[in-house]
């Protein structure tokens, strides 16, 4: 026997269905409850196709909806005034006046009965149903469809407990796509969506945000993203982005997200820094002054940590020349492979917890050479100073970059106490800011990550970089040579450097340390 198909598949009992905009009934939610099929003495009409009956008082609508409901059918059956008594729990219908919805869950079906404009959005989402999708709106559906599937990929490889503390994430990307599949959407609201690579993460994200303080449906967050576009513009990854040179060719690099930066940072500063431990407990006052702090430019930062301490500077400066956050960042060293960087966003506090997220910045050597390439010269800086003493006391001076090199000490040490430092690219505010833009897109585009998974990846090349030297293969030798004639190997030499560069760069690290130290202190 022939199946009987809806708009959008094969009907049959028991599912929810949504009536088209061209009928009657349309965008009524209601439950088949039987199948009369053309051609069989259970076929009660005269109509050319089956019979579908249609519960539409299944559903139990707010009383919105149920008003909405009883002023649109009064004017066919205007002697019944209460939505109950309405002819309304046995329609029979035409299968091509349907569109079936099982497949979404009982609390996707019951925000779409909420609201008329939600049945609505989701007719015209189906070639028959309304109007057909336009090439732009499948484009949409199928960057959503396939932004979900990379997302739930990315989950595979996280433990348990952290599946747990994600919940919140999971769900509302979740909520997000289901949302997303029946909601029309005009041309506006697509030329803007379809600039994103992940549009659900960026509805995902605003859902999120927006429903901690408003307990509304989730078509006002869509509503407060699209009239606040530069915002999510500026601070997710577009699809021209995609077209960039990579940084680093590495595709294991991750972020990780609301996470814990105490406890997160600390475990990775205990695996990897040897001397000068000291340095992650001035990094911790550091991350509770940026999370105290109303400057944006404050809360993202640049976490350089390796076998001799830490160093921690805001993003920004990191990328003007010869600033002390650049100098350091882009001192690396190829006989220092220990060394890791992190992009860091503080989002917030409660109690003792900051939180915020960490991005990788892939292998050190080519995210320095980046740094370099990238960064914009220093022009001036502004010397903020407090009251007391100095012929400055309480002013804030802006000079010129030479006039800061070249009469430091007066400026740092003879006119005042300096309490805060701000130095300024040769270029625009408008160039800082597309570079500051750019960075936080490129990172953005990572997949998620699981800390468990990245600890473990971080102990792997920690032991892999600092194998003892004596687990190096040495070279097999049939006879030894007379110890008066014998010549010292490659690997001797090797080693003796090693030796003499690590005594150097000991006293060198000591050295550069006690300047930074003296720096934040300053800062």
């Amino acid at each position: 026997m022939n199946t009987t198909k809806a708009i959008n598949g094969e009907l049959k009992t028991g599912d929810w269905v949504i009536a088209v905009l061209n009928n009657d009934y349309a965008c009524l939610l209601g439950r088949v409850t039987a199948i009369e099929k053309q051609g069989t003495p259970e076929h009660g009409t005269d109509n050319e196709t089956d019979d579908i009956h249609v519960d539409f008082t299944a559903f139990d609508y707010p009383p919105d909806r149920i008003k909405e409901i009883e002023d649109e059918f009064s004017l066919l059956y205007g002697e019944y005034k209460e939505f109950y008594k309405l002819p309304l729990d046995d329609v029979i219908m035409a299968p091509k006046m349907l569109i079936r919805i099982t497949e979404l869950g009982q609390d996707e079906i019951g925000r779409m009965g909420n609201l008329r404009l939600n049945c609505e959005s989701f007719c015209k989402c189906f070639p028959g149903g309304a109007e057909p999708l336009s090439g732009r709106h499948v484009e949409l559906m199928e960057r959503l469809e396939k932004n979900l599937a990379d997302y739930h990929d990315s989950l595979l490889g996280f433990g348990k407990r952290e599946l747990i503390e994600m919940a919140d994430k999971i769900a509302a990307m979740s909520d997000a796509y289901s949302y997303m599949c029946f909601r029309g959407f005009d041309d506006d609201e697509l030329d803007f969506l379809l600039r994103f690579q992940n549009p659900l993460e960026v509805i995902a994200d605003g859902w999120r945000d927006y429903r901690y303080d408003n307990d509304d449906e989730l078509g006002y967050a869509f509503d407060n993203v699209c009239r606040n576009k530069q915002d999510w513009l500026d601070s997710h990854p577009l699809i021209n982005d995609s077209d960039a040179t990579a940084i680093d060719d590495d595709p294991g690099l991750r972020r990780f997200m609301g996470v814990d930066l105490i406890a997160f940072l600390g475990n990775i500063a205990n695996k990897v820094i040897v001397h000068y431990p000291g340095d992650w407990k001035i990094d911790i006052d550091a991350l509770y002054r940026a999370a105290a702090s109303d400057d944006p430019e404050g809360k993202r930062l640049m976490w350089h940590v390796c076998s001799y301490g830490t160093h921690l500077n805001t993003e920004r400066e990191t990328f003007i020349k010869d600033t002390g956050a650049y100098n350091t960042w882009v001192d690396y060293r190829p006989n220092a492979p220990d060394m890791f960087g992190y992009s860091i966003e503080v989002t917030g506090r409660h109690g003792n917890v900051v939180t915020g997220n960490v991005f990788e910045v892939g292998d050190y050597a080519n995210h320095a050479r980046h740094v370099r390439e990238t960064a914009l010269p220093l022009d001036s800086v502004t010397l903020t100073y407090a009251y007391g003493w100095g012929e400055n006391s309480g002013k804030i001076i802006t000079v010129p970059r030479y006039e800061y090199d070249n009469d430091r000490n007066r400026l740092m040490s003879e006119s005042g106490n300096v309490v805060a430092i701000r130095y300024h690219p040769a270029e625009s505010v408008r160039e800082m800011s597309a570079i500051m833009r750019q960075e936080r897109s490129r990172r953005m585009a990572h997949p998620i990550g699981s800390q468990e998974s990245h600890l473990q990846k971080l102990a792997d090349k920690l032991a892999e970089v600092r194998k003892p030297a004596e687990t190096i293969a040495q070279p097999e030798q049939s006879a030894k040579p007379p110890a008066a004639k014998r010549k010292p190997s490659i690997l001797d030499r090797l080693a003796d450097a090693g030796e003499e560069a690590k005594a150097y760069n000991a006293q060198r690290a000591q050295n550069h340390s006690s300047t930074i130290k003296k720096q934040k202190e300053i800062d």
